[in-house]
């Protein structure tokens, strides 16, 4: 699936004006570059309040959220966890997990998410970090087989967890991550690894050196 739109600044600015976007480098095992909302723009003031007003319609692909620097860190540290695995990153966002998982040796990488945004967004990541991934917004559709469900920050709201564990039933090897608070609902769930992660870009003091836990389903 290849997206053809308008550029992702425009889309940003028509949810955040004067918003704009630049390349960020996190450094894991392996160096990802990632464009990111960019808080050097002196016309746009968002400060962790704010952040709160534009919740519904915040740009979560333009944000590296700890829990996903957390799970890319840990499959990067760990590259046997997705190594020729056909991985479906969940909710991917800006596509960090999946690019990580791609760089990590997977088969193939399908990055999914409903906002077309994101979809774009991941694409475009990928591109800048050579790597080949797929994205859909329905991964259900696709003629695909998944060994393995990387899922970051999807577990915070409950409603939807139920939903989760129907749809990714036939996937047997599982890796979330969530922050450390948030106890996932499934009691087959085991704890592999712990980390620090602030959600990047830094917004005041939203989302800063949380502990992120990685949990293993298999």
């Amino acid at each position: 699936m290849t997206i053809q739109s308008n550029s992702l600044v425009d889309a940003l600015s028509q949810l955040l004006p004067s918003a704009q976007l630049e390349w960020i480098s996190l450094s894991f095992d392996q160096k990802i570059e990632l464009q990111l909302l960019s808080v050097k723009t002196e016309a746009l003031q968002l400060d962790a309040q704010q952040i709160g007003v534009f919740w519904q319609h915040l740009p979560y692909w333009a944000f590296a959220w700890a829990a996903g620097q957390g799970l890319a860190e840990y499959i990067l540290s760990n590259p046997e966890a997705v190594e020729n695995k056909r991985v479906l990153d969940f909710g991917c966002g800006s596509g960090l997990v999946g690019i990580a998982a791609a760089k990590a040796g997977a088969k193939s990488v399908v990055c999914c998410d409903t906002d077309p945004l994101a979809l774009m967004a991941s694409q475009e990541n990928a591109i800048r970090n050579n790597v080949a991934i797929e994205i859909a917004k329905d991964w259900q559709q696709l003629d695909s087989n998944f060994d393995c469900l990387l899922a970051a920050d999807v577990l915070y709201d409950l409603t939807s967890v139920g939903d989760l564990s129907r749809q990714c039933a036939e996937i047997p090897y599982w890796l979330v991550a969530e922050t450390q608070f948030q106890l996932p609902p499934w009691s087959e769930l085991v704890k592999v690894g712990r980390t620090k992660a602030t959600t990047l870009p830094i917004l005041e003091d939203f989302d800063q050196d949380l502990d992120v836990s990685i949990y293993l389903r298999q």
